[in-house]
């Protein structure tokens, strides 16, 4: 096992030594990130998911100068009734702050959309029990 983790260790170091060198011959492209959601919706709640879509998030990402989410529609998976594709601005290094620029201009504007702290709470409980599952994971192109 020591012989693993000191093999491990050394071919980690010459890797790391490497990839600066490497990283200077050709510079790095830009690249896209995306959050990708998939909602699964209570029973009924697609509508109402959608008006909130329509009424509040698409606006407050406009008004904060944001492109608004896609919106997918799945036609063959049960697990899943819809799909949200998100430009994450700043790529990924929003994931380097807990409050990145972006995200805090766009709750300053939904907030100002929906009236106040106390209606977001409120819309944000109601958005939370719309959905029976979701997952979010995160992706990138490739130039």
């Amino acid at each position: 096992m020591f012989r693993f983790t000191k093999t491990l260790a050394a071919s980690a170091a010459l890797a790391l030594l490497a990839t600066p060198a490497m990283a200077q011959d050709e510079p790095e492209e830009a690249r896209t990130t995306y959050q990708v959601t998939m909602f699964n919706f209570a029973d009924g709640a697609d509508d109402r998911w959608m008006e909130i879509m329509t009424n509040h998030i698409v606006p407050a990402q406009q008004a904060a100068g944001q492109t608004p989410d896609v919106i997918h529609w799945v036609m063959t998976n049960p697990d899943y009734d819809i799909i949200l594709v998100s430009e994450m601005e700043g790529g990924m290094a929003n994931f380097d702050s807990h409050a990145s620029p972006s995200r805090a201009a766009f709750m300053t504007a939904l907030t100002a959309n929906v009236g106040g702290e106390a209606a977001l709470e409120s819309l944000t409980t109601e958005w939370n029990a719309l959905t029976k599952d979701e997952v979010t994971f995160y992706t990138h192109t490739h130039p």
